[in-house]
């Protein structure tokens, strides 16, 4: 099977522009990046990664065609995507205001592999509108009709774009200067991330709940 290169190269074009779009994948890089090595910036990010690369081949598999006819299961996914976000926004909300860091976050910086990746993870498959999002750009390009090799090389540009641009984000974070920025208003800032992650899930939530109401 040979590419579709006008296919992809629509496609490219379009992502490039909505790589930067602030979400709550960006904002966990960020936070990552001010607080931890980079060894758990890096493994978050692969975690990520995974979840967008998961999310994009399951829109060519028609899940999102799947779930836009059940109504019902695509509510439980969206309130299970908000409430975790929500409660990890939470965390750091309960973290700033009490003016010190909880034992979760004093031992975030020797956490195990295992958990920033699950953090990387968790976080895009919580953005659940990412799916139906992805169902909208794939077919407004003509990938949901292209052949299979276009369609995982449309997967492969997702990969690159994400991966490029939050390793950049986490890069300009990790330099000594924002570090020690955050570290001497970290209380402040911990509530400034919580409360952008609450929204991010109660925005999530609400616009799904405002179609059944």
């Amino acid at each position: 099977m040979s590419l579709d290169y006008q296919v992809l190269w629509s496609f490219a074009l379009l992502w490039l522009a909505i790589v930067p779009t602030p979400g709550a994948n960006s904002l966990l890089i960020v936070h990552l990046a001010l607080t931890r090595s980079w060894r758990d910036v890096a493994i978050a990010l692969v975690g990520n990664l995974v979840g967008i690369a998961g999310y994009a081949l399951a829109t060519l598999l028609g899940l999102a065609l799947l779930l836009a006819a059940q109504p019902s299961a695509r509510l439980v996914i969206y309130l299970l995507g908000g409430l975790y976000l929500v409660w990890a926004g939470a965390r750091l909300l309960r973290g700033g205001l009490a003016g010190k860091h909880n034992a979760e976050l004093a031992s975030s910086a020797t956490a195990a592999p295992a958990g920033s990746f699950v953090q990387g993870i968790l976080t895009q498959l919580a953005n659940v509108q990412a799916l139906f999002f992805l169902a909208s750009i794939f077919a407004s390009v003509g990938l949901l009709k292209a052949n299979l090799a276009t369609g995982l090389g449309a997967v492969l540009i997702i990969i690159v774009g994400n991966g490029c641009y939050l390793s950049l984000l986490a890069w300009l974070m990790q330099k000594r200067g924002p570090r020690a920025f955050y570290q001497r208003y970290r209380p402040l800032l911990e509530v400034g991330f919580g409360a952008l992650f609450v929204l991010f899930g109660t925005r999530l939530v609400l616009r799904e709940l405002a179609g059944w109401l």
